[in-house]
């Protein structure tokens, strides 16, 4: 029997954002926002290059400004490798900027998660630091804090669906192996809505989780926030999607 793709997540509320002494904190992590949810289904990995390029074609024709990047068209002083058009067919899909990880989740019935969405989805009912705990533990993730010193430039691997790097609700790699895209515009104040934008693509999305490429344990929290312009393709940049009733 083939693993889930998604699961269905429990209307609940919780607390976003981390407490001002959570160490590893920033700034714009606040202030904490009680947010409430009616139950979602959330993809159980990152979307990975195997499903991606299966619709890359539909893709371009929902979104002509959709863009990608393969390894052939990068630049070589890119960190990092992007995984289309290679044999990484079970590994996340990278390189791949906002409007075409939203076209992509809307072509298979769904969306982008909003960034409170996501949040809850990583805690799955935590209150931790992290998910698993307080403390930074290499087990959980796919990062470069073992390899900081040396330099790392191992690139993505593969998706999972059980074991050490899937939270309590059955989701596998909320922290690591790739950054993931939300729909929700980047403010430096938590729970703010960022103004609307004419096109509808906000000018900075927020994306959450960490990658292969960061060695910092704290950028792995719940609570960390990252920021990229949508136009980006970026090696450690990815998407999963979200369906609500």
């Amino acid at each position: 029997m083939s693993p889930p793709e998604s699961v269905w997540l429990p209307a609940g509320r919780f607390e976003m954002g981390s407490p001002a002494g959570e160490p590893g904190r920033d700034v714009d992590e606040g202030p904490r926002t009680e947010v409430a949810f009616e139950r979602f289904q959330m993809d159980v990995t990152p979307v990975t290059v195997r499903a991606f390029a299966a619709r890359r074609e539909q893709v371009r024709a929902k979104d002509a400004q959709a863009r990608w990047w393969t390894d052939s068209e990068t630049p070589k002083e890119w960190l990092g490798r992007c995984n289309l058009d290679s044999e990484r067919a079970e590994h996340p899909v990278n390189c791949v900027d906002w409007r075409a990880a939203r076209a992509y989740c809307e072509l298979v019935g769904g969306a982008l998660p909003t960034e409170a969405e996501w949040e809850y989805a990583v805690r799955a009912s935590t209150v931790s630091a992290y998910w698993w705990g307080e403390s930074f533990d290499e087990e959980h993730v796919v990062g470069s804090v073992s390899c900081a010193a040396r330099g790392c430039r191992g690139g993505t691997a593969p998706v999972v669906h059980a074991g050490p790097r899937c939270n309590g609700w059955g989701l596998c790699d909320m922290a690591g192996n790739v950054w993931q895209w939300t729909a929700t515009g980047y403010q430096e104040r938590l729970g703010e809505d960022a103004p609307a934008e004419p096109s509808g693509v906000p000018s900075k999305p927020v994306h959450r989780g960490g990658s292969w490429l960061n060695h910092v344990p704290s950028l792995f929290r719940s609570a960390h926030r990252g920021l990229a312009y949508p136009k980006n393709g970026l090696t450690g940049v990815g998407f999963r999607c979200v369906r609500r009733p």
